[in-house]
């Protein structure tokens, strides 16, 4: 999941070229709530909609859409190597 927050986190600020608070005022979700999911205190998967919400073309919603799938395989892929550690040690 981290890999997913930390893809969001960016594509905010060098993508979109928004602030917590510009995301606030957009979606009405509080910032201190964004930022808790960008910095994984929080792993509510509702909060992805926001940012494909806040893109202003197709290609920045192409660009989310394709950034967001590479950081999912690359957090499953952590996951899987984890779980395979962690069987392999039993």
């Amino acid at each position: 999941m981290k890999n997913v927050q930390n893809f969001c986190r960016n594509f905010r600020i060098n993508t979109l070229n928004l602030s917590l608070q510009d995301l606030e005022d957009i979606s009405s979700i509080n910032h201190k709530t964004i930022s808790a999911f960008e910095n994984h205190r929080s792993t509510n998967i509702n909060h992805l909609t926001l940012y494909l919400k806040a893109c202003s073309s197709i290609d920045q919603k192409r660009k989310f859409i394709k950034g967001l799938n590479k950081s999912m395989l690359l957090d499953m892929g952590e996951s899987n190597n984890d779980l395979c550690n962690s069987n392999h040690e039993q």
